[in-house]
């Protein structure tokens, strides 16, 4: 009589088990982003609003360097756009996934897309309860990537300036982990990572290095979309 709330509990469970790995990770990135934000002089409050409602590390930590007052909301909206380009295709490849759930689940899924959970997810996805599955991670990872974000901003009062400013180096690690990660799992072609790494070093000597990251995003998207299709297989 209790199969169904015994396979749901079984979907639960693979799921936690699944994002442990990845769990650590946000957590951990999470409490450099705190750290990052409060020393950039984001409001605590907005850093955890932000954090809760955007849901998107790699965006976030782009942007970042251009939170100044006042805030240039162009190039805050180009550097967020272009480094999430990627969740339109993954988004994509969700849809008959997406499709089979609840409208409410639908939106909760779509919000919360990230690459972890979309990979987990297309890894597993001719399982029944792949939308179970999905959803568990992606508020598993919700938990502890807001986690680590209150930690981080509860940081900077106990760590001394130099520190402070270390971890606020820390965007830059966790967008190249972002693009070795994509590059490793082989989601699309190798080069126009390449592409945006290059421009992205070449820029550096000439400009800030915000803008230097949204020249590398943005030639590597371009080199992207010119590139012919590759047949699978």
């Amino acid at each position: 009589m209790n199969h169904g709330s015994d396979t749901l509990g079984r979907s639960i469970m693979d799921g936690l088990r699944m994002t442990f790995g990845f769990a650590l990770g946000a957590f951990t990135f999470g409490i450099v982003y705190g750290t990052a934000a409060h020393v950039q002089g984001m409001g605590d409050e907005q850093t955890l609003v932000l954090s809760f409602t955007a849901f998107a590390g790699a965006a976030q930590f782009a942007v970042l360097p251009f939170w100044n007052d006042p805030l240039p909301l162009l190039a805050i909206a180009l550097s967020a756009g272009l480094v999430s380009t990627r969740n339109i295709l993954m988004g994509l490849t969700l849809t008959p996934i997406l499709r089979q759930m609840s409208p409410l689940h639908r939106l909760v899924g779509i919000w919360l897309l990230v690459d972890a959970t979309w990979a987990l997810t297309m890894r597993e996805r001719h399982r029944a309860d792949v939308g179970v599955l999905y959803l568990t991670c992606s508020l598993t990872l919700l938990v502890t990537w807001m986690a680590g974000v209150a930690l981080g901003v509860s940081l900077p009062g106990v760590l001394d300036p130099v520190t402070q400013e270390a971890l606020g180096y820390g965007g830059i690690t966790f967008l190249f982990l972002i693009l070795l990660m994509v590059a490793r799992s082989r989601i699309g072609p190798v080069l126009p990572w390449l592409v945006a790494a290059a421009a992205a070093v070449a820029a550096d000597h000439f400009l800030d290095p915000q803008f230097s990251l949204i020249i590398g995003v943005g030639a590597g998207a371009l080199t992207g979309l010119i590139l012919p299709e590759r047949a699978d297989g």
